[in-house]
């Protein structure tokens, strides 16, 4: 969807000009204002120029006009009270002392809340970095305390918005993030409800209605962010749109909002297990699905860190180039289990490195290195190419396919490593075996800490029965065993060298403690044989 990209009175100069308004015209100039702000927001509904988060904040600075109509509506009261006190109480009868007690509570009421819509003005418009979005984004993020800059945050929604975002009135929905008065990230929604209300009230001169259009974002800590529409249609659009993004997410209206909200910590609990199971088979889905489309794989990937991977996606090698040529990786390697046959050659590998031959155009080198029964060096095909042909290239050889030859240009390659490789797979002990909650089981002797960490939070979701893990060193050993509905603690068993033995130990803890414990033991980070541990006899 297409941002309106017109120009009219941008920050600060509107407030310059609201400003100058108000101090000739005085009360005639708030009609003035309010004309020229709803013009400004046609021109420019979602603040593209400036950033959307900032312009969101700066637009709270019309709050100052509402606070000014409630101050002199205190002031107004509060003079009515003042001339109550002063006069002769002794001919007052019950409704002077009503009009008394109302204009005094009431004065003093809308004073607090005309004081507070100013301070919530000034503090978003020329305070970004305390305001109530600013507050929104860092409540999202895993440690709030530790947050970036407000530029940093507010960039970070921005670029979302910009590069996927769709805009349903007052709400944009990206792929990370969903910004309204508040910010939501999507991964971290667990409820998505409309508040469509028509309250009645009756008066002495008739009964007056009003609607309350609502969009409520509700996140896995029970945090309630609401955004209110004027369109009724925008408001469905937005909230089918955000549940597409969350499907596992509650839907709902009204008093299911409420009763979402006030759910005990138990039935917290169970919603945030199934939750988690619904989205982690959908995601495994997918990822089958992916696999699928994109035939066997027989593809191994290697980075130059030493990382190796089986499985191998589009999704993946796409990831993979882009961190290189960002600067975070050196290259790697996709190595088929048998050779790939084309243009009268069999191949064994495409490597992949990224140089810079100008600034900012960025260069990926790309070599074929054929199948060779001698030792020593060997003529491979080398080519340099552009971001967009190398992946392209990339997702043929995954697909198995020989690119066209015609402009790759020779060049000496080694295979001297590659007759090191095979001894060194032969003597690694690594092993990963997944046991999943349906029974079915897999294994793998190529994978990566992605992997393993993948694989602890399949504990945590209920995905994975058991978890095995054997260190490339074959002496550490790891093994999480999901609970029961009698317990739901993790079984964990785990080995520890001691002298020319190798200790067996085994205890009880929750499935998110026995995460860490499948992440950190095989760094070295833990340590088996505290006081919650037993020692068992085990053979092997």
């Amino acid at each position: 969807m297409k941002e309106k990209k017109g120009f009219f009175l941008r920050w600060p100069w509107n407030v310059v000009v609201y400003v100058a308004l108000f101090a000739a015209l005085r009360l005639f100039a708030i009609p003035i204002i309010l004309i020229l702000m709803a013009v400004q927001r046609k021109n420019n509904p979602h603040g593209v120029e400036e950033g959307y988060c900032l312009s969101r904040t700066r637009k709270r600075i019309a709050w100052l006009i509402w606070a000014l109509l409630v101050l002199v509506l205190s002031a107004a009261l509060l003079c009515l009270f003042a001339v109550g006190l002063q006069q002769d109480r002794a001919y007052f009868d019950a409704m002077d002392y009503a009009t008394l007690a109302f204009s005094g509570i009431g004065g003093l009421l809308f004073l607090i809340g005309g004081l507070y819509l100013a301070y919530a003005a000034i503090r978003d418009s020329f305070f970004p970095a305390r305001s109530s979005l600013a507050k929104s984004i860092r409540n999202q993020l895993p440690y709030p305390d530790e947050a970036p800059p407000v530029e940093e945050l507010f960039a970070m929604v921005d670029k979302d918005l910009k590069e996927n975002g769709r805009w349903f009135g007052p709400v944009g929905v990206g792929r990370e993030w969903v910004l309204g008065d508040g910010a939501s990230k999507i991964e971290r929604i667990r409820g998505v409800f409309i508040i469509n209300e028509i309250h009645r009230h009756h008066t002495q001169t008739g009964t007056r209605t009003s609607r309350n259009m609502e969009l409520v974002l509700v996140d896995d800590r029970g945090r309630r962010n609401g955004t209110t529409f004027q369109n009724l249609k925008d408001l469905e659009a937005a909230a089918d749109y955000v549940a597409l993004r969350v499907p596992e997410a509650r839907r709902g209206s009204g008093s299911q909002c409420s009763s979402f909200l006030t759910m005990d910590e138990s039935e917290r609990e169970e919603f945030e297990r199934d939750f988690c199971q619904r989205r982690s088979r959908r995601v495994s889905e997918a990822a089958r699905r992916e696999i699928l489309s994109e035939g066997p794989q027989d593809m191994i990937l290697k980075r130059r860190d030493g990382e190796v991977t089986s499985r191998v996606t589009a999704a993946l090698v796409e990831d993979v180039l882009k961190r290189c040529l960002s600067g975070e990786e050196s290259g790697f390697e996709l190595a088929p289990t048998r050779p790939i046959e084309g243009g009268g050659r069999s191949f064994r590998s495409l490597n992949c490195f990224v140089r810079t031959e100008n600034p900012g155009e960025p260069k990926v080198l790309l070599v074929l290195e054929p199948v060779s029964s001698g030792e020593g060096e060997n003529l491979g095909l080398a080519l340099a190419a552009d971001a967009r042909r190398a992946e392209e290239i990339l997702r043929g050889w995954i697909r198995r396919e020989v690119p066209d030859l015609t402009d790759w240009d020779l060049r000496r390659v080694y295979a001297a490593p590659q007759a090191a490789r095979p001894q060194a797979r032969r003597e690694s002990q690594a092993k990963l075996s997944l046991v999943y909650a349906s029974g079915a089981a897999e294994n793998h002797a190529n994978f990566t800490e992605e992997d393993v960490q993948a694989a602890a939070e399949g504990v945590v979701d209920g995905t994975y029965q058991i978890v095995d893990l054997t260190h490339a060193s074959g002496y550490m050993w790891i093994r999480v065993t999901a609970g029961d509905k009698a317990d739901g603690r993790c079984t964990v068993e785990a080995t520890r060298p001691e002298g020319p033995e190798l200790g067996f130990y085994i205890t009880k803890m929750p499935p998110r403690e026995a995460a860490a414990w499948l992440t950190g033991y095989p760094r070295g980070q833990f340590l088996p044989g505290g006081r919650d541990w037993k020692r068992v006899k085990k053979s092997k």
